[in-house]
């Protein structure tokens, strides 16, 4: 199955909303290609800039369909059946990971491209098209299951040059050697993205980095720290944004950095700082999954009145005002106030 999200529990949960909030991607965007090594996948035939909408799309089958794991390939066939006979072709001539396995081709070709219907599930769909997407570990596009619409949106995350292929991430996390394993075993292909490409001393210290970050990240989740030890929580926070900037992350590994950072401002009643990173949050979540992704509305509210927010005033060990963000300073002063470098 395609990749799980990236988000922590504790990002901000879905409101109950039904607005009508519906973005409609133009398919002049992108077309299917063959590419070499890889079979079918979707390049873009114009320059991309980060935030734009590229697909947006509604499963053409759930997995809740299958009632048992005795009766899948043929609980699979009759939700098939219903579909058009364009729709049944889309689906019959998509990729599967287990061509031996001639009895359960259709069970083959869920297993090899349903994604998760959001976070919190173990639902999956598959969709015709964003099917056809290929992983890299430096993805350009972040794919985002919106509830609300039904549907599975791809943004652009990275500037996308006219003719590049669109790619999202199957498996996010690990140095090089750790994702190709996973990347084998279950998506059964070998990993020649651009990062795993590198010369070998660029791939060990892309690796060194890698490394480097999910320490720090298992620092910032650390709730005993965030509330003990804040300070050493915040250099950490730097440390990690840095190497996010190094490497060019810009997928839900940045904005759940910016969430964490957002909660411990607050909870320590740091309410400027709180304010900044509740803005840096919805911004990366807004370029990520639109400007209507029920997580940019539900952070809206923080980014005036980070006092509103569960997590606030646990302490007042870093107590400031929301109107006590500087104006008027040069952005490499306004860096070191954020992350409280001369305190």
């Amino acid at each position: 199955m395609a990749p799980s999200s990236t988000t922590r529990t504790d990002s901000p949960v879905r409101s109950s909303d039904h607005t009508n909030r519906e973005s409609v991607p133009d398919k002049k965007l992108w077309e299917v290609v063959d590419i070499p090594g890889k079979g079918k996948g979707i390049i873009v035939t114009q320059n991309i800039t980060p935030g734009t909408l590229l697909l947006s799309e509604a499963p053409l089958i759930k997995t809740d369909v299958v009632q048992s794991l005795t009766t899948a390939e043929q609980d699979l066939e009759n939700a098939l059946g219903k579909l058009s006979i364009s729709e049944q072709e889309n689906f019959r001539t998509l990729h599967t990971n287990f061509p031996e396995n001639t009895k359960e081709k259709l069970i083959g070709i869920i297993r090899s491209n349903a994604y998760p219907l959001g976070p919190d599930t173990e639902v999956g769909g598959l969709f015709a098209d964003i099917a056809r997407i290929n992983h890299s570990c430096l993805p350009n596009a972040v794919q985002h299951w919106d509830e609300l619409l039904g549907k599975q949106t791809i943004y652009a995350v990275r500037p996308i040059a006219n003719g590049e292929e669109i790619t999202t991430c199957y498996q996010p996390s690990g140095t090089s050697s750790k994702r190709k394993e996973i990347l084998k075993e279950f998506f059964k292909f070998d990993c020649t993205c651009e990062l795993c490409s590198l010369p070998p001393d660029e791939l060990k210290a892309s690796d060194e980095r890698i490394s480097q970050a999910e320490k720090l990240d298992e620092t910032i989740g650390n709730s005993k720290k965030v509330h003990f030890e804040p300070d050493e929580v915040m250099k950490c926070a730097r440390s990690l944004y840095e190497l996010y900037e190094l490497d060019g992350i810009k997928d839900g590994r940045l904005s759940r950095l910016y969430y964490d950072v957002f909660q411990m401002c607050n909870m320590h009643g740091d309410l400027a700082r709180a304010r900044c990173f509740a803005k840096y949050y919805s911004d990366a979540k807004k370029m990520a999954e639109g400007p209507a992704s029920m997580n940019v509305l539900e952070m809206r509210p923080y980014v005036k009145n980070p006092q509103k927010h569960d997590s606030f005033g646990s302490t007042d060990k870093w107590a400031t005002k929301a109107s006590d963000v500087p104006k008027g300073l040069k952005p490499s002063a306004f860096k070191k106030w954020l992350w409280r470098e001369e305190i």
